[in-house]
């Protein structure tokens, strides 16, 4: 099989961003899966024409964003890359950086949610819906503790996602729904909001299982407005 050669690295650029940028590309252009091994350390240095020192560091950093694993005495392995995991664990960063507030947030989730949710009535399989109950179950016996109602709300919403059939909104909803989380804790507690809110998820479910897709978007158009006014 033909692979992709990584390309020396340009002398104007930091070294190890450098490395990091050139061992994405050779994953991508070599079609890299989950499991599969990066070249030894020694071909990295005579692939790249860099010292050892940035190419473990470079390393570090890819292992950091979970995008390889090191295996002890065989080496760096490819992980199955999870988009949503790594929006989420940068979601705080995002609304720094981006003047986010809760309004355009909520905004933006009322608009992307209630397309996912009629994509998931058409897309979703036996088994979303076993994992959408599953975590409806949950909210419905953490409603009386705040943070894991909270986590599994967010659950929830990613699996939903995930339904609709296109990962790009299983990403998407991962940054929405951790930055709306670190926001949640500003807010009164109040467990008649949570009970209500389990009731409009209940709806959704439903909705997603009778695999009607406009019911859906009603249902999740209903639950985000509701929620707006409850915070």
């Amino acid at each position: 099989m033909v692979t992709a050669e990584i390309l020396p690295i340009a002398p104007r650029e930091t070294v190890v961003d450098a490395i990091v940028q050139a061992l994405v590309q050779y994953i991508a252009e070599n079609r890299l899966q989950a499991g599969d091994r990066l070249p030894s350390e020694r071909a990295l240095v005579e692939m790249l024409g860099a010292s050892r020192l940035p190419i473990r560091e470079a390393l570090s950093v890819l292992k950091g964003l979970g995008i390889v694993e090191a295996r002890h005495g065989k080496g760096f392995f490819v992980k199955r890359l999870d988009p949503a995991a790594l929006f989420g664990m940068l979601s705080p960063l995002l609304r720094i950086q981006a003047a986010m507030d809760q309004q355009h947030l909520l905004h933006a989730r009322l608009t992307l949610e209630m397309e996912i949710a009629a994509l998931a009535a058409e897309h979703r399989s036996n088994q979303d819906l076993d994992v959408l109950a599953e975590e409806l179950d949950a909210m419905r016996e953490s409603v009386r503790d705040r943070s894991a109602y909270v986590a599994h709300d967010k659950a929830f919403h990613r699996e939903l996602a995930r339904a609709a059939g296109n990962p790009v909104f299983g990403a998407f909803m991962a940054t929405i729904t951790d930055l709306l989380a670190e926001l949640h804790d500003r807010f009164r507690d109040n467990l008649a909001f949570r009970q209500e809110a389990v009731r409009e998820h209940e709806t959704i479910v439903r909705t997603v299982r009778e695999a009607n897709p406009e019911a859906a978007r009603e249902a999740m158009h209903h639950h985000l407005t509701c929620a707006m006014r409850r915070l």
